[in-house]
């Protein structure tokens, strides 16, 4: 390991639909309360493919790690892979934990694991939370799932998250009973027993968006959508909450379903939990963790106030880069941060390719 950290150029396009050639450029930290980030012994590897919790498979697990390799980010990802730990070590059946970078706040409600208790006619029961002394941050203890109980003429998926918990279409003993209820959610948004069974699969939409500081997978809505992909039980004309809140675009469902939307390729690269995913993030920036260090205690601690030096020759001599801030991975547990860089040249085009010359990048 060098000091510029690790390299690699992959090609792909920009968020102008522009063919460049990316230098990617990976850094690892040591981070302790209110410290600034040190430079690690090495610098990790970069992440070639999307890794799962329990070492699993995308059919059946979450991911933990995504692929470090894509070309261009329209923004900086940040994610948190880890647990939430109880203050002290002390069990409880719930806590707050928390993610903040600069003025931009994300909490999370967790709470230990219970079920429901089917009730005729009636809304459902909820059980006391377990205590617990640590959860892990991961979506397939949030909000989803599927139910291909309540209705056996529509296999029901959550589109957000089809891995997570609490997904109930209708009232029914055999889906109802021993349900197990989300670990994850929204402090503003948690599910409850008067909301729990959807009814309707067209209202999928009204039901509680997952919760997490992780990676949300490409196949969930809305990542999906910004590749033009539409989730069933959606009406062209209903306003999601990602439509609110700027994800996608006004009307997507309706231009998917005509074939007129545009895939958003760029926007599509990122892949952080709703609320970190952030412009303009300083080199320097102070980040907070609530209850997701060991012990339960705060974790506050800033970035490095690094940016490496980048130049790019494609056989037409060395030129200087513009690098931005792609991804920012923290693992509290591990007290350890990787910081991946971007830096894109526009070329013509794939028909230019047999005129290079040379691909070569320098990093400082």
């Amino acid at each position: 390991m060098g000091s510029s950290g690790q390299l690699q150029i992959v090609p792909g396009r920009n968020g102008h639909g522009e063919h460049v050639f990316t230098v990617l450029v990976k850094r690892s930290y040591r981070i302790a309360h209110e410290r600034v980030a040190q430079r690690a012994e090495r610098d990790e590897p970069f992440r070639l493919i999307d890794t799962y919790w329990d070492q699993g498979e995308p059919d059946w697990s979450t991911v933990q790690h995504e692929s470090e390799q894509a070309p261009f980010k329209p923004m900086t990802d940040v994610v948190v892979v880890g647990r939430a730990h109880a203050p002290g070590g002390v069990p409880v059946q719930q806590m707050l934990a928390g993610v903040a970078v600069g003025e931009r706040r994300k909490l999370l409600l967790v709470t230990g694991d219970r079920e429901c208790r089917h009730r005729e006619g009636q809304d459902p029961l909820f059980t006391d939370p377990l205590p617990f002394t640590e959860m892990e941050i991961r979506y397939d203890r949030a909000y989803g799932g599927v139910d291909e109980v309540s209705d056996a003429s529509i296999p029901f998926h959550y589109p957000r998250n089809d891995r997570g918990r609490g997904v109930a279409l209708g009232n029914v003993r055999e889906r109802i009973e021993g349900l197990a209820l989300p670990n994850l959610e929204d402090p503003e948004d948690v599910i409850t027993p008067e909301r729990l069974v959807i009814g309707d699969a067209g209202r999928w939409h009204l039901q509680p968006v997952p919760q997490g500081f992780g990676w949300r997978q490409r196949t969930w809505y809305p990542r999906c959508a910004l590749l033009g992909a539409c989730p069933p039980f959606l009406a062209p004309g209903v306003v999601t909450v990602e439509e609110r809140e700027g994800v996608l675009p006004p009307n997507h469902a309706a231009l998917a379903r005509a074939n007129r939307l545009p895939p958003f390729e760029a926007h599509f690269n990122n892949g952080a939990s709703l609320g970190l995913m952030l412009k303009h993030l300083a080199a320097d920036e102070h980040i907070h963790l609530l209850g997701l260090a060991p012990g339960g205690g705060p974790l506050h601690f800033q970035l490095p106030d690094e940016t490496p030096a980048v130049t790019l020759d494609l056989g037409q001599g060395a030129r200087p880069l513009e690098t931005t801030l792609q991804t920012v991975s923290i693992r509290p547990d591990d007290g350890a941060l990787d910081l991946v860089w971007q830096a894109a040249q526009v070329y013509p085009g794939h028909h230019w390719l047999p005129q290079m010359k040379r691909l070569h990048a320098e990093v400082s």
